[in-house]
């Protein structure tokens, strides 16, 4: 492990795909959505596999804070960055690399979400380790995931295959996500991939590519760092920027991101399908959780966060869900739209 590797978790995430049980008081990423662990608890483990415990930080709203710590036993709140404000993932990541370059200014660091999925866990250590090593470089460093269908619900990177050096991509452009057509064209030309959201720099380059491809947030970098003494002024600051991701803000303009084929299995545990797909299954196909009494059922999730017991009989590719929150009954294929709910929720409480 070297010193100056640095890893940050972002668990600032909603967690609403994942209504009723997953909550604003405790998104998906505190809870255990595949295994028996908190995703956040795998991340975290994943990465002490080859990051110091020291070197790993997790930024959220400060409201997180105690979820976290319940989550990662004996975690240090040095290690904790408390955003002002959800202001999605690029004024997040420049409050985390003013508060980290404070603690080693030539460090590297290896940027996660808290919520996916990664089952191969010593190829995922062995992968990032050498993307830690190629961001002496001045780049980017990001993982893409080798499709496995013309999936719609995630972005893409297309990639120069020719030009590799070392197992790193030239990445010629970031794409929104498609639509199903021009996903199956992507498929079949090859080298574009996933997006797997994980990013690996050097913080001193982070900040000059700031500076140089998006001038609203390198304005407001030097705001921030100039204010960050001072904790009333920092969040001000911090709670008066434009939301945005990092994609749209930073990745998408530059020239000097580069790509490494991710040989892990991946999953960003998007919605409760995700559940079904990945967590073990009965001899009928159905995945249960807490007192679920399945007859003549298959292909189904039936999910209870209660002592009362929930019974299913006769459905077919159904996911039935009750939680202290609410009832979700759904097909399976139809999940994607729980977010609706939360729409109507919102609209209810207006």
């Amino acid at each position: 492990m070297k010193k100056n590797h640095f890893a940050l978790i972002m668990a600032g995430g909603q967690g609403t795909r994942f209504w009723p049980w997953s909550t604003g008081e405790k998104p998906k990423q505190f809870l255990p959505v595949v295994g028996k662990q908190p995703l956040i608890t795998q991340t975290y483990r994943r990465l002490r596999k080859f990051i110091p415990a020291q070197n790993v930080f997790v930024i959220a709203d400060r409201k997180y804070l105690p979820a976290v710590r319940q989550c990662l036993p004996g975690f240090s709140r040095r290690n904790f960055i408390a955003e002002p404000a959800p202001r999605n993932t690029a004024p997040a990541l420049i409050q985390a690399n003013i508060v980290l370059s404070r603690i080693d200014p030539g460090a590297r660091l290896l940027v996660v979400p808290a919520d996916h999925y990664i089952a191969d866990e010593t190829t995922f250590a062995g992968q990032l380790s050498a993307a830690l090593e190629h961001a002496e470089n001045r780049c980017i460093v990001t993982a893409g995931i080798k499709p496995s269908e013309p999936h719609i619900g995630y972005g893409y990177i297309h990639f120069l295959e020719g030009k590799q050096k070392g197992g790193f991509y030239p990445v010629k452009q970031f794409k929104e996500k498609p639509d199903h057509k021009t996903a199956t064209e992507y498929l079949e030309k090859g080298n574009y991939y996933w997006n797997s959201g994980m990013f690996i720099y050097q913080l001193s380059f982070f900040k000059e590519f700031i500076m140089k491809y998006s001038p609203y947030y390198g304005k407001q970098y030097i705001k921030l760092e100039r204010a960050f003494v001072r904790q009333g002024p920092f969040a001000k600051n911090y709670k008066a920027l434009i939301p945005e991701s990092i994609d749209y803000a930073l990745m998408e303009k530059m020239k000097e991101v580069v790509m490494f084929k991710a040989e892990f299995s991946w999953n960003d545990v998007g919605s409760w399908s995700s559940v079904y797909e990945m967590n073990e299954k009965d001899p009928l196909g159905n995945v249960s959780r807490g007192r679920a009494i399945a007859i003549d059922a298959h292909n189904s999730l039936i999910f209870s966060c209660g002592k009362k017991p929930l019974a299913v009989i006769g459905l077919e590719r159904v996911a039935v869900i009750d939680t202290a929150n609410g009832i979700l009954v759904a097909p399976i294929d139809k999940l994607q739209q729980v977010k609706r709910v939360i729409d109507i929720l919102k609209k209810e409480r207006e």
